[in-house]
């Protein structure tokens, strides 16, 4: 059987579970591997490629939303002034000689209505970040900067996506045999109280098929609108459900199986 065909039989096939520990082991942690690369493209891959189509991709956001600047020997110069707010957050640039804010020990009270804050004028950018409000003058950054210099950074930004979404999933890949780890001790408790014996490897392999649906739905969920509270209790839940179905599965099976009976007859007697 195929690992394809073991991962989608594992999400309504409790029976099948009993088959999962004559697995070896590399094969278990290919059919980890695999869910893991479906789960990958679902919340990772995919939305970075919709996100590309959407806005046709980082030169574009530039050419579009970024308008014409330069950064040179301590002064800012902005094409036009750049304003923006929505909930809470509230981000104005404006580099014109008749525009300069307060510094950021004497701003705080005109921006009090905001939780982020960035300003520029021409010598100085002021940010607000939880409450706390820090301002740096541009003659303190000792390099030169412009719209021209940020698009040239673009082939070095995909190289910095490309390298973080590796990072990510080598993490997200860890994270997932350990979480497999935590299903497979409660398993290792469940089939006690069931009087079913099973060791914690044969426990660990049936945690991650046991793992596939909830991992799933975990994908769908990252593409609604809102959260779910507490999902991730719920999602290891779960598991932890569908663990005890099958072990339950297999007991029964077990018990299932008839009874033979051989006799034998002494040497003295034939």
């Amino acid at each position: 059987m195929n690992v394809f065909k073991e991962l989608f039989l594992s999400i309504y096939d409790f029976k099948i579970y009993k088959e999962f520990i004559k697995n070896k082991r590399r094969k278990v942690f290919l059919a980890g591997f695999v869910l893991m690369v479906l789960y990958f493209s679902l919340t990772m891959i995919i939305p970075f490629f919709r996100f590309q189509f959407k806005t046709g991709g980082f030169v574009k956001i530039i050419e579009d939303y970024i308008p014409d600047f330069k950064l040179s020997e301590g002064t800012l110069w902005v094409e036009k002034p750049v304003e923006y707010e929505q909930g809470g957050m509230y981000i104005y640039i404006n580099t014109s000689p008749d525009t300069s804010f307060y510094d950021a020990d004497e701003i705080g009270e005109y921006i009090s209505d905001y939780y982020q804050v960035i300003l520029m004028d021409a010598q100085k950018i002021i940010v607000k970040n939880k409450g706390e409000i820090t301002g740096r003058y541009f003659s303190d950054f000792d390099f030169t900067f412009s719209r021209e210099k940020l698009r040239q950074w673009v082939p070095r930004a995909y190289l910095i996506v490309i390298a973080f979404m590796i990072l990510a999933f080598i993490f997200m890949t860890v994270l997932f045999f350990f979480g497999v780890l935590v299903v497979a001790l409660i398993g290792m408790i469940t089939a006690s109280c069931l009087n079913y014996r099973l060791t914690f490897g044969q426990l660990y392999q049936m945690s991650v098929y046991a793992r596939t649906l909830p991992l799933l739905l975990k994908a769908i969920v990252s593409f609604l609108p809102f959260s779910i509270p507490m999902f991730g209790i719920i999602n290891f839940g779960i598991s932890v459900l569908f663990l005890v179905l099958a072990i339950q599965k297999m007991k029964e099976s077990d018990l299932e199986k008839p009874i033979e009976i051989v006799s034998e007859q002494s040497d003295y007697f034939r």
